[in-house]
C-alpha cells in the first residue's frame, strides 16, 4: 500500500529546522506494508495544503501531514483540511479537558486562543495527544487516509504510537522486510560490480539499496510479498551470495553505526577505550557517548587544540610540536599513547588535523588528518586525505578513528 508524507512549515522550508518527523515516519511505516512514494514539504498557506492533499490523494492510500496546528494565526492546516472535507468545527471536550489538564499542570489558565484548539472538524476523528494542546486528526475517505499530526516531534511521535500505528497495523496487506549488513574498505562502485550478478537473479520481490556514510556502505536488502517466510527466505538467500562474496569486508550483520560496533566489541572483550582530539573538537566523543551503558568502556577523554595545551595535559614535547607540527605522525602517537596512559585504557585513539577552510599549507592542505591508535603493545597510526568543508572533515575523522579502532580490537592492524 502506498504512503506519503507533507510537512507543513515555512521553517522547514528556509532551513530553520531540519525535518526529522519524516524520517521517523519511514521507520515506523516499513515495516508495516507501507511503501512512501513521497515526501514533500509546503509553506502553512492554504493554497499549499489544499494542493497537496489533491495531488497525494491521487496516489497514495495514506496521507500522513505534520505541522500547522498549533494555536497562531499562522498555522491553518485545520480551519483549511475541515473546509476541504466539507467539516464544520465543534467542540470537542476530550480535547479540551486535555488542554485544561496541560495548563493546569503548568499553573496556568487556559487561553481562549488555547480553547479554540479544542474545536474539532466534525468529519475527523481526534487522536489523543498526551505531550501538546493540539489533537492529530484522523480522516477515512473510500480512496485514502489523511492523518494530521502537530509538527513537534515528541507529540507526533506520541499520536502516532498510540493513535495511528496500532491501526494501520491492520489495514497491512502485503508483507515487507528488510535486513541490513555493513561494509567497510570497499567503495559503493566496487561492491556493485562484484556483486553484480547476484543483483541481476534477485528472487522476485527482492531489492538491494547502497547506503553509503564516510567509509562504510550499508546494504539494505528488502523484501515484498504476501508470505512472510517466503519473502525472509528470499533475504536471506541474497545475504548469502553477497556474503560469499564480499564476506571479508563485512563487519556487521545489522543496521548498526560505527560507534555502536566499536562498542559492542569494547563491551564483549571487557576494553576500555579514551581519546585524545584536536581537530575533532570532541565530536569523536560525542558518538561513542550516544550509545547507552557507553560508560562501561569510555571513562573519558581530552580535546587539546592548542600547542600549549597538547603540552600541559598530554605532555607532548615543545620541541617535537614545533619540529614536526601538531599534525604529524609522531605527535598523534605521542597523544594516543599518553590518554592511554592519563586514563589507564585498554586503547588510546588520537586525531589531529586541519578541518578547514583556513589553515592549509602547502605540505598540509586543508583536510589534512593524523590519527592513531595504540594498546599496551603497540601504535599504530595513519594518513588521511580528505575532502570536504569543516563539518564533512570532523565527522569523516571521527568515524575513521573508530574505524581505526574497530580493526585494532579485531587483530587486523
Amino acid at each position: 500500500m502506498k504512503a506519503e508524507i507533507i510537512t507543513i512549515g515555512d521553517e522547514i522550508l528556509i532551513g530553520q529546522i531540519v525535518d526529522t518527523n519524516s524520517a521517523w515516519l519511514g521507520q515506523q511505516l516499513m515495516p508495516l506494508g507501507w511503501e512512501i512514494g513521497r515526501i514533500t514539504s509546503i509553506s502553512d498557506t492554504r493554497d499549499e495544503i489544499v494542493a497537496a492533499i489533491e495531488d497525494a490523494s491521487k496516489r497514495a492510500d495514506l496521507i500522513l501531514m505534520t505541522g500547522g496546528l498549533g494555536p497562531t494565526n499562522d498555522d491553518v492546516t485545520k480551519s483549511t483540511v475541515a473546509d476541504y472535507y466539507n467539516s464544520s468545527l465543534v467542540f470537542h471536550q476530550e480535547t479540551y479537558d486535555n488542554i485544561e489538564r496541560i495548563f493546569n499542570h503548568l499553573n496556568r489558565t487556559v487561553s481562549e486562543v488555547n480553547r479554540q484548539q479544542a474545536f474539532i472538524p466534525d468529519q475527523c476523528e481526534p487522536l489523543q495527544n498526551k505531550f501538546g494542546t493540539a489533537p492529530g486528526m484522523w480522516f477515512e475517505r473510500k480512496d485514502h487516509i489523511l492523518v494530521c499530526m502537530p509538527g513537534v516531534p515528541y507529540e507526533m511521535k506520541s499520536i502516532m504510537r498510540e493513535g495511528v500505528l496500532p491501526r494501520l497495523e491492520h489495514k497491512r496487506s502485503d508483507v515487507l522486510e528488510y535486513k541490513t549488513i555493513v561494509v567497510s574498505g570497499m567503495p559503493e562502485s566496487i561492491i556493485s560490480e562484484k556483486i553484480a550478478e547476484v543483483e541481476a537473479n534477485l528472487p522476485a520481490g527482492i531489492k538491494i539499496a547502497y547506503l553509503p556514510n564516510f567509509h562504510i556502505v550499508r546494504l539494505r536488502i528488502t523484501g515484498r510479498g504476501t508470505n512472510r517466510e517466503t519473502v525472509m527466505q528470499g533475504i536471506d538467500e541474497t545475504i548469502e551470495k553477497i556474503t560469499a562474496i564480499v564476506g571479508e569486508h563485512i563487519i556487521a550483520n545489522d543496521d548498526l553505526t560505527i560507534q555502536e560496533i566499536v562498542g559492542i566489541l569494547l563491551t564483549e572483550n571487557k576494553q576500555t577505550v579514551s581519546l585524545a582530539e584536536s581537530c575533532t573538537g570532541g565530536y569523536t566523543a560525542h558518538l561513542l557517548t550516544q550509545i547507552s551503558g557507553s560508560s562501561a568502556y569510555f571513562p573519558g577523554s581530552v580535546v587539546t587544540y592548542s600547542y600549549d595545551n597538547k603540552t600541559e595535559v598530554l605532555g607532548v614535547e615543545p620541541d617535537l610540536l614545533w619540529s614536526e607540527g601538531a599534525v604529524s605522525q609522531k605527535v598523534v602517537e605521542k597523544m594516543a599513547r599518553s590518554v592511554r596512559q592519563i586514563n589507564q585504557t585498554n586503547y588510546g585513539v588520537a586525531i589531529s588535523g586541519i578541518a578547514g577552510p583556513g589553515g592549509g599549507t602547502k605540505d598540509k592542505p586543508v583536510g589534512t588528518v593524523w590519527m592513531a591508535v595504540c594498546n599496551k603493545d603497540r601504535v599504530y597510526s595513519k594518513l588521511y586525505n580528505l575532502r570536504g568543508d569543516r563539518i564533512q572533515n570532523i565527522q569523516r575523522s571521527a568515524a575513521l578513528a573508530l574505524e581505526l579502532l574497530r580493526r585494532m580490537i579485531n587483530g587486523l592492524i
